[in-house]
């Protein structure tokens, strides 16, 4: 057992790590540099020549969407930037397995209403500029002008999210679980996915699988982010990855 889980691990882990090679400076300047209201998308008229979005963004919502379809969010598991840092950070969270049931539910709602606060701003605001993207050579310099002429709106933003991802080291995933708005919408996503990992009959509740979780949830559950931790540990192998469970077990999910 413990062979197949560090093989699970060390195949994510390093799906993550090339993911994150290829995509991380684009993250990073969707928090640090991106002037625009929502980040990471409408990046073709983007004021910030050097961002790789220019030619990444397209491409990037392609591969997130197709992947959604077939994986569910698998995304937030796998290959995003930001869900790799709250992996690191997760695994020292002060609070790790604290906020579950009902707690968990709630708070887990609120990705809904910032995806839907964002889908507002970009379509029906047409997704305005809150910060100035004033250019010095310097990239470090660059960020510090683009925070001392942003916008407060934009300020806000960047704090929200900055503080959420490091907060990540007293609430496990706090960002990804509860506030990230692309984990909203892959959520929905998650739902219909016909790849996933699922419980089958034969599960006693044990919950090994939730401990075992780096986003603190079960199988084809709220915030499963189909990542394979919960089949290495699963003492009962209650959980199938697949269209449906094998033949000889009866799934507990709809």
């Amino acid at each position: 057992m413990f062979k197949k889980i560090a093989s699970v691990n060390w195949v994510r882990r390093l799906c993550q790590i090339a993911s994150t090679a290829l995509l991380g400076e684009f993250a990073f300047y969707g928090i640090f540099r991106c002037p625009f209201a929502v980040p990471y998308v409408g990046c073709t008229h983007c004021p910030v020549v050097q961002c790789p979005g220019r030619k990444w963004w397209i491409p990037v919502w392609i591969g997130i969407l197709a992947s959604a379809l077939v994986f569910g969010r698998a995304f937030c598991g796998w290959a995003c930037p930001a869900g790799f840092l709250a992996d690191l950070l997760g695994k020292a969270a002060l609070l790790k397995g604290r906020l579950k049931g009902m707690a968990d539910k709630a708070l887990s709602a609120g990705k809904y209403p910032v995806l839907a606060a964002s889908l507002i701003v970009f379509f029906a605001l047409n997704n305005p500029r809150w910060a100035v993207p004033i250019r010095t050579g310097d990239f470090f310099g660059s960020v510090k002008l683009t925070f001392e002429h942003a916008d407060a709106w934009w300020l806000w933003r960047a704090a929200v999210v900055l503080a959420a991802i490091g907060l990540g080291v007293v609430v496990s995933h706090l960002w990804c679980r509860y506030l990230c708005p692309t984990g909203g919408l892959l959520e929905i996503f998650n739902r219909f996915a016909p790849l996933k990992y699922r419980m089958t009959a034969s599960c006693d509740n044990c919950d090994k699988c939730r401990e075992a979780c780096p986003v603190e949830s079960r199988p084809a559950e709220t915030n499963c982010n189909n990542c394979g931790a919960c089949a290495a540990v699963c003492p009962v192998d209650a959980v199938q990855f697949g269209t449906r469970p094998k033949a000889r077990h009866e799934s507990r999910d709809a």
